[in-house]
């Protein structure tokens, strides 16, 4: 990654987006140069050691045994599909497609405008690999993500080629992963089915979904360490295969968002636990090694981000920054409620929805050890694993004293529907015959009137951002539309969006755009906020050539010079508002 871009190159990183105050650190053409050697000295001892480790006999035997292991599961998962009756594979499959098709639908621009990910799009996923590998200003670049972005960017450069498709291909597989892990755990169909549909219908599921910046590809992540570290605690016929998913899931997943922690501390605690009852000390000794495995790959990763951003940036930025003892533990009950809500679908009185299962499921456990093998099974496999993954990303904000945001453990939704899922099966089971005639149209008119609610907040907090976008869009054109003369956008939001539409709209082309004036430059055009509003306020005694709710265009006579800029400084119109 240091090797893809020159010094020269990397200093003018900061030219990305310089409307931060942050600036990557100093460092040498001497001291960059020698990073890169470093880095592939590593790589090669790395090399080195997998060489010796895989081409002896042991080496070899033990990596057959492994790609043995990891086709037994491909073929586990295979049989335990196959062995669905024909109906319930042909509702998977239903339930596949249309999941994918409505994803397709509300990823694009037009129905879910973008935001989040013209940023990733802007300054990462268009420039360099190594502005994605090392940029990290704010921090907004979730590498992992914006890394694949930037190989889609580089066949396609459209909007929806680079940002939302590889987000839906994503979310697809998750999707099959969560489907077929919850049949491999010995959940019946109907709690599979349901549980896979709820999580993926949620608000936050759904608006992640088109907008995703990585956090599906953490939920990818996340479907493995659970099942992974699942299969290991209760034991498992193929451990190579579990181990290796839950390094290769936990490596990926930190490269992805560094909240990945969460998950991680979930899994690697769960096994830990596991392991402690059993007084199995030799596999401890093995999760605290392979525990380090992880912690040194993603490192190993980010050590371009680390060089060129400077570790300050990453390690205490504000989102790690821990709150005042007093503050924290102030907020952290509205936290709770607000988050565990929003997962489960309403920020507000969703928490009732959450506290109402958590109690069912406490009382219920009291007699699980009555149920037949077939209801009993799933809950006993499924439901402490599930509550543990849902509670101690909570003991671990707690020791750190922060507030995650609620999109970075939107994977924690997922456990809370199949928890309900579970009550919903134990229901349809148990209830008696009289019961039955009314309770299945009434869970499914609850199900509609949830869904109904949930696309409906999407469809209306979607509505001012299409119309911002609609209006830079508009912008955009009129510029597109108008002869290519030097032009001034001092806004940031201006900047992001005209050169998001430019580069995928026109690739190749090239507009002079500056953000800020450029001594014995005379601008042709000038963008800024309408009604006073925004930090750039011009003083021009002539209309706009152009405006609407986001946008004016001032346009400029070239032939009429202004003489502060001939003179090298700022032009007369210049006026900035703190």
């Amino acid at each position: 990654m240091l090797h893809s871009s020159t010094w020269a190159e990397a200093r003018q990183l900061d030219a990305i987006f310089p409307f931060y105050k942050w600036r990557i650190r100093l460092f040498s053409a001497e001291e960059y140069s020698h990073a890169g050697q470093l880095l592939t000295a590593v790589a090669a001892v790395f090399a080195l050691a997998a060489a010796a480790f895989i081409f002896p006999p042991a080496g070899r035997a033990e990596c057959r045994q492994w790609g043995h292991e990891l086709r037994a599961v491909v073929i586990g998962l295979r049989r335990v599909l196959a062995a669905l009756p024909t109906a319930q594979r042909r509702g998977a499959a239903l339930l596949l497609l249309v999941l994918t098709a409505f994803r397709l639908l509300i990823s694009l621009p037009a129905v879910t405008p973008g935001y989040d990910d013209v940023p990733s799009y802007e300054m990462f996923a268009s420039k360099s690999l190594l502005a994605v590998s090392g940029y990290y200003p704010v921090p907004n670049n979730h590498v992992l993500s914006n890394s694949i972005s930037w190989m889609f960017y580089h066949v396609n450069p459209g909007f929806w080629f680079t940002m939302r498709l590889p987000v839906v291909l994503a979310a697809t597989v998750a999707t099959v992963l969560l489907f077929m892990g919850l049949l491999w755990a010995r959940a019946s169909f109907r709690v599979a089915w349901l549980s896979t549909l709820l999580f993926s219908l949620a608000q936050l599921s759904l608006y992640h979904v088109a907008v995703g910046r990585g956090y599906w590809l953490l939920t990818l992540m996340a479907v493995v360490a659970f099942f992974g570290s699942l299969a290991l605690a209760n034991g498992t016929r193929q451990p190579r295969a579990a181990w290796a998913g839950l390094i290769v899931g936990g490596v990926l997943g930190l490269y992805t968002v560094p909240t990945f922690a969460l998950v991680l501390g979930s899994a690697f605690s769960w096994l830990g636990l596991s392991y402690l009852k059993q007084r199995n000390w030799p596999a401890i000794a093995r999760l605290a090694a392979l525990g380090a495995v992880v912690v040194a790959g993603s490192l190993l990763l980010y050590a371009p981000l680390l060089f060129v951003s400077g570790p300050a940036i990453f390690f205490s930025n504000g989102f790690v920054a821990p709150k005042a003892f007093g503050q924290f533990w102030r907020g952290l009950p509205a936290y709770l409620w607000e988050t565990e809500g929003f997962l489960a679908g309403q920020a507000k009185v969703g928490g009732l929805l959450v506290l109402g299962v958590l109690v069912l499921i406490g009382l219920l456990w009291r007699r699980v050890t009555q149920w037949p093998a077939a209801l009993r099974q799933p809950w006993q496999r499924l439901v402490p694993a599930a509550l543990w993954f849902m509670a101690f990303p909570y003991a671990m904000m707690a020791a750190q004293r922060v507030f995650a945001p609620g999109r970075a453990v939107l994977y924690k939704a997922f456990f809370f529907f199949l928890l309900l899922a579970l009550v919903v099966e134990w229901l349809l089971e148990t209830a008696p015959s009289a019961l039955q005639r009314w309770l299945r149209p009434a869970l499914g008119l609850v199900a509609l009137l949830w869904f109904g609610y949930e696309i409906n907040s999407l469809w209306r907090d979607n509505q001012r951002p299409r119309r911002r976008n609609e209006a830079l869009y508009q912008a955009f054109q009129w510029l597109d539309q108008h002869p290519k003369a030097p032009t001034l956008m001092p806004e940031s939001t201006h900047s992001l969006f005209v050169r998001m539409y430019l580069h995928s709209e026109r690739p190749g082309q090239r507009w002079p755009i500056d953000h800020f004036p450029q001594p014995g430059i005379t601008y042709t055009y000038v963008l800024a906020f309408p009604d006073l509003h925004g930090w750039f306020q011009p003083r021009f005694t002539f209309p706009p050539v152009f405006h609407n709710e986001q946008v004016e265009i001032y346009q400029l006579n070239p032939a009429v010079a202004d003489s502060a800029s001939a003179a090298g400084a700022l032009p007369s119109y210049w006026h900035l508002v703190e």
